[in-house]
């Protein structure tokens, strides 16, 4: 079961103290929350599409926040999602065993055989007169893949939570054996690894009871999150302490400024910085007064050059980003941003 206590004590203090966010993808939601799905809105779902949601992430969603923190980029919203794959029985079970070492064998052999030779052999058997182009065979070939295997392994009975980056996402199984348990997976077979990891790295169609063993319950999946980022803030030396704290003031500060709209103490505050030795957090904060500042204080160079500098310290291929934040024009996000009023209360929260 989800420890709720400790979930809000490891994230409060995380709210506070992860300032660099190691964790990859932690910028995106910067340990923040949604506000949480109405239970009833739950129920009424779960009326309508006669499926239940299993326990450990309903009691997420209507607790906890229907969507942000979470492992990666973090947990998707739940937006009632009305698709009849959803009441599918999934084949992520013990009772679908023959049914799913099928599909992988099929899956595997899609992924791997030589297309360019299959056409080859497709055109010497087929008369001229009928036969498609490569392209449209291609399509065709995919269409037939897809529907005889793909929903199966990938669509049926089992709901989108979350993506862990590189293609892969997370979905949750909602009827089987494994019912609550959820398993990374992706159409792009590069990244699709337990469809063809064999303990003895060999490349080759897995097996339900191999498969099974990779399949972790949303509790464990989330538990997980949620020690390391007590990790991250117990390892926490006191001299990244003390520089978070000034961090902490100097925003406090520089809100002041923006709120009384006092441009020259803003843009005093502003040049007293130095982008590289700050927090990917606190460049966040002040990325996003990028527009007003340019907006308010159009002939000073000292701006761009300080946007300039942020820009540079940008390290994506790390997996360091600075946090974006949720407006109702990208509402239909799977995993929306915080809210800046909610990101903005973290630089003044206390023990």
């Amino acid at each position: 079961m989800l420890d709720i206590p400790k979930i809000e004590a490891v994230l409060h203090q995380a709210r506070r103290w992860d300032m660099d966010f190691p964790l990859f993808g932690s910028h995106s939601h910067a340990h923040l929350f949604q506000p949480p799905l109405p239970v009833e809105d739950a129920e009424a779902w779960e009326e309508l599409m006669e499926v239940r949601l299993p326990e450990d992430y309903r009691l997420y969603l209507t607790r906890l926040g229907n969507g942000g923190a979470g492992p990666a980029y973090g947990i998707a919203s739940f937006r009632c999602p009305l698709q009849d794959c959803l009441r599918e029985p999934a084949v992520f079970s013990d009772d679908q065993e023959e049914r799913f070492n099928d599909l992988a064998r099929r899956w595997y052999a899609y992924s791997n055989e030589d297309e360019d030779q299959l056409y080859r052999a497709y055109c010497e058997q087929t008369s001229e007169e009928r036969r498609m182009n490569c392209c449209d065979w291609s399509e065709a070939r995919y269409r037939f893949v897809e529907k005889t295997v793909i929903h199966f392994l990938f669509k049926s009975g089992q709901l989108f939570i979350a993506n862990q980056g590189c293609s892969q996402d997370i979905y949750l199984l909602l009827s089987g054996s494994h019912r609550g348990f959820c398993h990374g997976s992706s159409e792009e077979y590069d990244y699709s690894y337990p469809f063809w990891y064999q303990p003895s790295n060999r490349r080759a169609a897995i097996t339900w009871p191999q498969y099974r063993e990779t399949l972790t319950t949303f509790s464990d999946y989330f538990m997980d999150y949620v020690d390391r980022v007590e990790q991250v803030c117990r390892e926490l030396t006191g001299e990244k302490r003390q520089q978070f704290l000034r961090e902490q003031a100097q925003v406090r500060n520089f809100q002041s400024a923006v709120e009384a709209k006092d441009w020259a103490a803003a843009l005093i505050m502003l040049t007293g910085l130095e982008p590289a030795a700050l927090s990917i957090k606190s460049r966040s904060f002040y990325l996003y007064y990028k527009k007003t500042l340019k907006e308010h204080l159009p002939d000073r160079p000292e701006v761009p050059l300080f946007f300039r500098k942020v820009d540079k310290t940008r390290r994506c291929s790390a997996g360091a980003e600075f946090t974006c934040f949720w407006s109702e024009e990208d509402s239909e996000d799977d995993c929306p941003s915080p809210h800046f009023s909610d990101f903005l209360e973290t630089f003044t929260e206390t023990e």
